[in-house]
């Protein structure tokens, strides 16, 4: 059998090299520099003595007046690919047409443009997701909102839409599912969520559920088991909202204790700790960020005192998490002279957040608006040492593959991320929480030595 195998495997040698991700092998963010004359997106890198330093930079599109049409100005949302080859932002540059723009991230952490799409109106809001699937939100004040699913090839460097369905009367928020099985959109004037169930490229409408707040942004926590709903200026200005996630029947329960109080003005946005025991709150009128623990069996919120106030109304902008460090985006430096990314270090016990030496870090943009984490991937495939026994060893070889062997099948619950999990069926790093023959595959591509 293994003999069958092996042969097998050589044969598609070109293939898996092909399909090998360039995905950065450092821990980054990358930003959408949302500038009224200028978008452009900043990769950064994050260091280990919790500092930033700036990469790259790609500017998508200026013009001198806003008075001229720009479709790639203000990029304003982001979103990293599952398996941190690709990004895409969404551009709200207020004179339509509008534009999405993908890029791909080398290993040093340099971006180039793959391919853009220009339309009538864009949204504000995408999400990846698969490699090949791309959600987002196209947002029309008044006029039709629609979910969108678009199918990315990389190989056609095409953007081809593949499903678009009305989502209510203002949509601004899109939130897949960490399995990829499911998305949930906002319907800020309904005061809704809307639940899609995703087979292959194509959403199917499965639950309108009504919330107590207006949700202008939407976020399933990192294990899937509950969505928060931000309340903006609604419910008193100081609500946000917590759900279990049935996904059986396809349903929002309300958690204990749900809406919360924050201490701060106006929710806008979420952010978790990696292992969703913290909840990080973004505020539109007083611009602080606000701890809050989640019991993780119930997902209700309970405030921990903490916050950390980035200066003026409307100055604190997108946020997100690795281990131990929260990002948070300062956007002007009215009234307190700086302004860029911030890298905080988190205590877990407290909450309590403390900037990285040389936060904040400017991102060489206009207007830091959005950002997207990503771990770092030294060695994506060295599960194993040369023997077979988990751990890894600094080197992908045969031990990989036959470490691989003994792990054939789905991931526990189905999620993707389980050990060996590294590809799609076909090859694509990023994982699909099955560990089949495109996993190995995918190794191909990168056997050697790590770097």
């Amino acid at each position: 059998m293994r003999a069958s195998f092996t042969t097998t495997l050589a044969t598609t040698v070109a293939m898996a090299a092909a399909s090998a991700a360039a995905q950065s092998t450092d821990p980054m963010i990358f930003v959408a520099n949302n500038g009224n004359l200028e978008g452009s997106v900043s990769s950064m890198r994050y260091n280990p003595d919790g500092s930033l330093t700036l990469v790259d930079r790609v500017v998508t599109g200026s013009r001198t007046s806003t008075s001229q049409p720009c479709p790639a100005c203000n990029a304003y949302a982001i979103s990293r690919s599952p398996s941190g080859r690709y990004l895409a932002t969404t551009h709200a540059s207020g004179q339509l047409p509008e534009d999405y723009t993908i890029y791909e991230v080398a290993a040093d952490g340099t971006l180039s443009i793959v391919t853009s799409l220009t339309l009538p109106q864009a949204g504000l809001d995408l999400d990846w997701v698969t490699d090949g699937l791309l959600a987002t939100a196209v947002t029309n004040l008044g006029g039709v909102n629609e979910l969108r699913l678009y199918e990315f090839n990389a190989g056609l460097q095409t953007l081809t839409l593949a499903d678009s369905d009305a989502a209510g009367d203002f949509l601004t928020s899109v939130a897949v599912h960490p399995s990829g099985e499911w998305i949930a959109t906002n319907d800020s004037f309904g005061f809704t969520v809307r639940l899609w169930s995703i087979s292959g490229s194509n959403a199917t409408l499965v639950n309108t559920i009504p919330i107590p707040v207006y949700g202008v942004a939407i976020e399933f926590s990192p294990d899937g088991q509950f969505l928060y709903a931000a309340g903006g200026i609604s419910s008193g200005g100081r609500a946000f909202s917590g759900f279990f996630f049935d996904s059986e029947n396809n349903n929002l329960i309300e958690v204990p204790g749900s809406p919360f109080t924050s201490p701060g003005q106006s929710p806008k946005g979420f952010a978790f700790s990696t292992d969703g025991s913290l909840l990080f709150v973004s505020h539109g009128t007083d611009a602080t960020i606000r701890v809050f623990s989640l019991d993780p069996s119930t997902g209700e919120a309970t405030s921990l005192g903490q916050s950390f106030d980035v200066g003026l109304q409307g100055t604190l902008q997108g946020m997100d998490s690795l281990d131990g460090v929260l990002f948070a985006l300062d956007n002007s430096t009215a009234l307190d002279g700086i302004q860029g990314a911030y890298a905080f270090g988190i205590d877990a016990m407290t909450g309590q957040l403390t900037p990285g030496p040389n936060s904040p870090l400017l991102t060489g943009g206009i207007g830091a608006n959005d950002v997207a984490s990503w771990p770092g991937s030294a060695c994506p495939g060295d599960i194993a040492d040369d023997f077979g026994t988990l751990g890894g060893d600094g080197m992908i070889s045969f031990g990989d593959f036959l470490a691989l062997l003994g792990l054939i099948g789905p991931c526990p619950g189905g999620m993707p991320g389980c050990t060996g999990d590294i590809a799609d069926d076909f090859g694509t790093l990023g994982g699909d929480g099955m560990i089949s023959f495109g996993d190995f595959l995918a190794l191909l591509g990168l056997i050697g030595p790590c770097n």
